[in-house]
């Protein structure tokens, strides 16, 4: 007989934590089963999971041992263990989905079951009594998961049944508050998928047609005012407009956007408070990628407030691209003492390709450089391989940028100018041959490089003219890196020039 290693039912015993097995142990052995078919799955699933990770073993998962352990003293049938085998993997589906259903679950959802529960047993007094328990529930309850406002529907829903059922032939059998229930719950998700989709559309352009074309309805219209009256209307009405405004001039709409996440955050489903600060972050760091400093503020100041509420974490942990970007941020608004305590507290906290340490000490090389600690912050650099391809490629700017200073300081120091030279060839090779990176981030790179180049070149004939048009083209350049520094690095050459 061959090994049951590749079966759905051990790929999906796999897959569960050590408190879910023991969970699905006291499911097994009081689920409504007959005897048999309950001994039998019991068996398999505590053989498959003492067998678990003991691949050195030959026999582990056997099938010739799995069928003695299953079915003791009995003389092998054809295909009985294969049939014990999905029989129990029906099982262990059916407590999966019945595990997931259960997770979490918000009193407005049990209290719903509840209802559902007196209605099917024509307990009437009792049935309207959770009627009653759902109303307060609802007077009260804050954090309205797009499942809450689905569950109201549904409670709404079944006071239609109940009263049906009864012939009662007055009032509208409660079709009004269970259509007004229903077009809630369908505005949430409507308008939920929408900033998720405007917000794709800026990260990456998706060509979409014009905001009117495609949102079924008018968010200022007065017969949806009920709805975009309450705190989450309000958001997802601001949200829209930040996300789907290209003007670039959209500074103080993200400083009210923020601002409305904040106000409304105890009356808001925190996972919708989480991903709007995330969409928030991404529309600022998007503009300041473009030149507008304007953003660098409301952005970092969202950061700070999601590090302070711990919502930027995952399981303690914060993704490296956040780090990196918090870091960078403050340094750039001379926040230097909150960036350095930022560092020392997250550095065995970091999650990305790379371990937490060598992101901690490729981030304190930035904070190094802003301290003008030239030298360790090089050496650093220079002594580290970064996997993260974000590391490597803003690891390859940075010794430019050090150099560069170094050069500037020392000008007797001509190995340091040979050195930036050799780097600065050495980039614009990398950004021309290497096939892994986003187009974007490749352009921006090449064309960061191709300028430092220029600038050395025009720098070395003391070429004002050639400075004042290398300029230009760093303000007309759609995609470039470091562009703020850039722009400063050649204005303070041209105004040293002219001075002289």
């Amino acid at each position: 007989m061959p090994d049951m290693h590749n079966s759905d039912l051990v790929e999906l015993l796999t897959t569960l934590r050590e408190d879910e097995k023991k969970r699905l142990k006291v499911f097994l052995e009081t689920a409504e089963l007959g005897t048999p078919v309950r001994a039998e799955a019991v068996r398999m699933v505590d053989y498959i999971l003492a067998n678990l990770g003991k691949e050195e073993n030959d026999q582990a998962l056997a099938k010739s041992e799995a069928y003695v352990y299953i079915f003791p003293e009995k003389e092998i049938v054809a295909n009985k263990l294969e049939k014990s085998m999905s029989d129990t993997l029906h099982l262990v589906r059916w407590f999966v989905a019945h595990e997931s259903a259960g997770q979490n679950m918000t009193e407005l959802q049990q209290a719903f079951y509840l209802q559902k529960f007196y209605n099917e047993r024509n307990l009437e007094k009792k049935f309207q009594q959770s009627r009653k328990q759902f109303g307060k529930l609802k007077s009260t309850h804050r954090e309205w998961s797009p499942q809450d406002y689905y569950f109201q529907f549904l409670s709404e829903s079944e006071e239609y049944v109940f009263q049906s059922d009864r012939n009662q032939k007055k009032d509208d059998l409660n079709l009004w508050n269970s259509i007004q229930a229903l077009d809630e719950y369908y505005l949430v998700e409507r308008l939920w998928h929408t900033c998720i989709l405007l917000n794709q559309n800026q990260l990456a352009p998706l060509a979409l047609p014009p905001l009117d074309e495609w949102v079924l309805f008018d968010l200022k219209s007065p017969r949806f005012r009920w709805f975009f009256e309450k705190p989450i209307g309000q958001l997802f009405t601001q949200a829209i407009d930040l996300l789907s405004d290209e003007s670039y001039k959209s500074g103080q709409k993200l400083t009210n956007f923020v601002k409305l996440i904040g106000d409304t955050e105890p009356f808001i489903w925190k996972t919708y408070v989480s991903t709007f600060e995330i969409f928030a972050c991404n529309y600022g760091i998007r503009r300041l990628n473009k030149g507008h400093a304007e953003y660098a503020n409301p952005v970092f100041q969202l950061q700070k407030r999601r590090v302070e509420s711990g919502r930027i974490y995952m399981d303690g942990m914060i993704k490296s691209s956040e780090f990196q970007s918090i870091a960078t941020l403050g340094l750039r608004l001379s926040a230097d003492s909150w960036v350095k305590q930022f560092l020392e507290d997250h550095r065995t906290k970091i999650l990305g390709s790379m371990p937490s340490e060598e992101y901690y000490q490729f981030t304190l090389s930035h904070y190094l450089y802003h301290l003008k600690n030239y030298e360790p912050a090089l050496k650093t650099l220079l002594i580290s391989s970064y996997d993260d391809m974000h590391c490597k490629v803003s690891a390859k700017m940075l010794e430019i940028k050090i150099l560069w200073e170094m050069s500037r300081r020392d000008k007797s120091d001509e190995r340091v100018a040979e050195f930036l030279e050799n780097k600065v060839e050495a980039a614009i090779i990398y950004f021309f041959r290497e096939k892994n990176l986003p187009a974007t981030k490749k352009k921006m790179g090449k064309r960061f490089a191709d300028t430092m180049k220029r600038i050395i070149h025009a720098e070395g004939k003391r070429d004002v003219d050639r400075l004042e048009i290398i300029l230009q083209d760093i303000a007309k350049a759609e995609y470039i890196a470091e562009r703020q520094w850039l722009t400063k690095l050649v204005e303070d050459l041209i105004a040293q020039h002219k001075k002289k």
